[in-house]
């Protein structure tokens, strides 16, 4: 029987030392320190215990389960990053997973944070156990809801993938939410939690939402994102009510639509001065 790195394992007791157990499979032997044994333990006691590296990659084990393992996944907290390694999850025990950069979007400012949810299991390779992401179509292979959410409920969703159209969340029960970037206002993370609003059912419990409020309270968030596009370039953008979509959505992450309704406010307020080519913030705006 050989061992299974990033599982549980049952093992006998062989014997005691000062400061361990040695424990074996019948063929390999692994220490079990006092401190990660869950009381005393005798000779030939058959135990369950998780097997990982320690810090000098030597295969130890503990009596404590963990969140996840090679077979389990689970939402675990980022609890560090290192920008030449990635992030580091807590999975229940003393040693931190890793999840490698190579396994992180490409732009830094979508990478996780302290705090921060990622869906993973264990990965064993040689002298290493890493975090691996699961993908979001095989999200219902683990985790999937017995509740139907409803169109205009708020839920907590957790960031779960950065597609090309928009990004994808799921919540701790495993209902997907699709998102549109018309839909977005800002940059999120990849784990990141934040509220989502159902506006579509779909179904096997996925949806599409949105992350922006209501009419009567986006516009004022709407004209918020205009004017700080204008402070940020001096006053003057040539982003007009003539311009197409795909440049409004790409500059200030919102539909021509929003935009539109935006400007009619900031111009009825004297905020903006409207030319033919380019918009401009009125001095008393800039001032306040």
């Amino acid at each position: 029987m050989a061992l299974k790195l990033g599982q549980m394992n049952v093992l006998e007791v062989v014997r005691e030392t000062d400061i361990a157990y040695v424990l074996t499979d019948g063929f390999e032997d692994v220490f079990l320190h006092k401190r990660q044994a869950n009381g005393l333990l005798n000779d030939q006691d058959k135990i369950d215990v998780f097997l990982y590296y320690d810090n000098q990659r030597r295969i130890t084990a503990t009596m404590k389960k963990p969140l996840i393992d090679s077979e389990t996944p689970a939402f675990c907290e980022v609890i560090d990053t290192n920008s030449r390694l990635g992030v580091f999850l807590h999975m229940g025990i003393q040693k931190d997973l890793l999840l490698s950069r190579d396994d992180l979007p490409v732009k830094k400012a979508e990478w996780p944070i302290e705090g921060d949810l990622i869906f993973a299991k264990v990965k064993a390779s040689k002298n290493q156990l890493t975090a691996k992401i699961i993908n979001r179509y095989d999200l219902h292979r683990y985790i999937k809801p017995t509740v139907e959410l409803i169109e205009n409920q708020e839920v907590d969703g957790i960031v779960l993938f950065f597609a090309d159209e928009g990004i994808v969340l799921s919540t701790k029960e495993g209902h997907l939410i699709f998102v549109y970037h018309k839909h977005i206002r800002k940059q999120y993370r990849l784990g990141e939690q934040t509220k989502v609003k159902i506006i579509n059912i779909k179904q096997d419990f996925q949806y599409n939402g949105t992350m922006i409020q209501q009419k009567e309270l986006m516009m004022d968030g709407d004209a918020e994102i205009i004017v700080n596009y204008l402070k940020l370039h001096k006053g003057i953008m040539e982003i007009t009510d003539k311009s197409s979509p795909d440049v409004i959505l790409q500059a200030l992450k919102m539909s021509k639509k929003s935009f539109k309704r935006a400007l009619g406010k900031l111009y009825k307020e004297k905020a903006i001065t409207m030319h033919d080519d380019s918009i401009e913030l009125n001095e008393i705006t800039i001032e306040n």
